[in-house]
């Protein structure tokens, strides 16, 4: 019974060790794993807006002058947010986990149209004109990302095209009519965000997948050393214990001549010599008392 008592108690240390480290490894991994997915998604989206910047760049101060000096307007030529339109298309036909877009409450292009959580941003550029680029977790089209957004402001070249539907080219008239996209107001008001997201469901679904991967490997080790301990624990505490009770007992009952043989120089070998000396002197007394 006393050998059952000592493994049981073993065991739920055991098992106790295993629950604690669960407790402490598993929302451990989930925190230090979900930091990692989330570095890794802020720097795809430094290069996607970068990128982004790039083209819009290109456009404003390479291309779009010398047509407009030319009277030529050719939209995906001079317009940044065509241009932006139509390199992200490509894009995002080859990766359409991403999100690029350039939202306005007055596009030219229906499609251009802010979102409610884009137009929620366009009212915060316009409240606070300090506010530059942020870095915002949002929902688009029913998707979570992690987005970031900066102000579209209205430059003079701007006004070729978006100030009043009367004096905008015939292109731009025949190609998206006359009823948005115009009246753009004065130089340098918020006109629109350009807004670029990269998938963040992902990051949970890492972190949770790294944390699953932590319980299983601790779950593991845990079972191997369980199997192995209670092994050694057979093998060197209870085994040994076992006979030496067994001999105890039937030393008790009156069986002298049962010996104690555990060849061992740790605590149970010491008990058990110690068990063997002293059944020898009982046995030796007896036989005195007998003369």
């Amino acid at each position: 019974m006393s050998h059952s008592s000592l493994a049981t108690r073993f065991n739920w240390l055991v098992l106790a060790f295993y629950l604690g480290s669960l407790v402490i490894a598993a929302p451990l991994a989930y925190v230090i794993s979900r930091g990692q997915a989330y570095d890794a998604a802020s720097e795809q989206l430094r290069l996607l807006v970068n990128m982004v910047k790039a083209v819009r760049a290109y456009v404003s101060d390479d291309v779009r002058p010398p047509l407009l000096a030319a009277k030529f307007f050719h939209t995906p030529a001079i317009s940044s947010t065509v241009a932006t339109a139509l390199v992200a298309r490509r894009f995002l036909e080859k990766e359409p986990d991403y999100y690029i877009k350039v939202a306005s409450d007055n596009p030219l292009n229906p499609k251009n149209k802010a979102e409610d959580f884009e137009m929620d941003l366009i009212d915060r550029y316009r409240a606070d004109s300090s506010l530059k680029e942020l870095v915002v977790p949002g929902e688009l089209g029913g998707k979570p990302y992690l987005v970031s957004v900066s102000p579209s402001h209205n430059a003079k070249a701007c006004l070729a095209c978006h100030g009043k539907p009367d004096d905008a080219p015939d292109t731009i008239k025949a190609a998206y009519g006359v009823s948005s996209g115009y009246n753009y107001g004065a130089e340098g008001a918020v006109v629109g965000v350009v807004v670029v997201g990269v998938p963040s469901g992902h990051i949970d679904q890492i972190a949770m997948k790294r944390s699953l991967a932590v319980i299983g490997l601790l779950t593991a080790v845990f079972t191997v050393f369980f199997i192995a301990a209670n092994l050694m624990m057979k093998r060197s505490v209870i085994q040994p214990l076992t006979k030496i009770t067994a001999v105890a007992e039937a030393v008790s009952e009156g069986d002298l001549n049962a010996r104690i043989e555990v060849e061992r120089n740790d605590e149970i070998g010491k008990l058990a010599h110690a068990l063997e000396l002293m059944r020898r002197s009982v046995v030796t007394m007896l036989r005195q008392s007998r003369k």
